[in-house]
């Protein structure tokens, strides 16, 4: 009978953990079959292949740089809510940590501004990617100064919204076709009387406000969940 005990506690702790990871590996598996999509037009760097018109050398290289460094924030920041890295190898936990925002998030935060002006798609996205830059910036501050505290619960809410953020970027692509499919029925119409400028500058705009207000909600509600759950008695 005790072996029996034992085991009920255990294998149901097995299977609690099993329920908790397969969201994280769906993540994981949907946003570096994105990635690769995505580096496939700029590895190896070629002005003709990007998919953003770019204004010049110079707005090509700043590109590829902010590519590469989001890029590098999605990869560590992936690695970072990995369980068993943070329970087994703090030690790599704080490095990947380090790498996330010193080699990912503030550079291509910075960079982001340039490429954002100098992309031909308009005020609206502007507004869109600013409004991103701004909230990347202050949340990966607030965490990262939360984990110099030892404030752990709070750096842990702080990199959950953080990485929502770098992750919209990526969101966006998918409600690309959403807007096209709203937008292009009504291209011969008043409003855009056929124009491919402003068709394309709603598709892009409406996609990155989307993009951005959707993984913020979604990274809300589960925080919300959370502390929902804590609380039961």
């Amino acid at each position: 009978m005790a072996t029996i005990v034992q085991s009920e506690p255990t294998t149901g702790r097995v299977e609690r953990r099993k329920r908790r990871r397969w969201p994280l590996v769906t993540l994981a598996v949907v946003t570096v079959a994105t990635l690769v999509y995505m580096l496939s037009a700029y590895v190896p760097p070629v002005m003709s292949s990007s998919r953003i018109p770019v204004q010049g050398t110079g707005h090509f290289v700043l590109l590829v740089a902010h590519i590469f460094t989001a890029t590098v924030a999605t990869l560590t920041g992936l690695v970072q809510f990995w369980p068993t890295l943070r329970a087994r190898y703090p030690k790599a936990h704080r490095w990947t940590g380090r790498a996330y925002f010193f080699l990912g998030v503030f550079p291509s935060s910075v960079l982001a501004i340039p490429v954002m002006v100098l992309a031909p798609y308009g005020a609206a996205n502007q507004a869109a990617v600013s409004v991103l830059d701004v909230l990347w910036i202050i949340t990966a501050v607030a965490g990262y100064r939360a984990a110099r505290a030892r404030r752990f619960a709070d750096h842990r809410r702080w990199m959950i919204r953080n990485y929502a953020l770098t992750l919209s970027s990526l969101a966006s692509r998918f409600f690309m076709p959403i807007m096209a499919l709203i937008i292009i029925p009504q291209a011969a119409g008043p409003v855009y009387q056929d124009s491919e400028v402003v068709i394309g500058h709603d598709i892009a705009s409406g996609s990155a406000w989307l993009g951005l207000v959707v993984t913020m909600v979604i990274a809300e509600g589960y925080l919300q969940r959370r502390q929902v759950a804590k609380s039961r008695p």
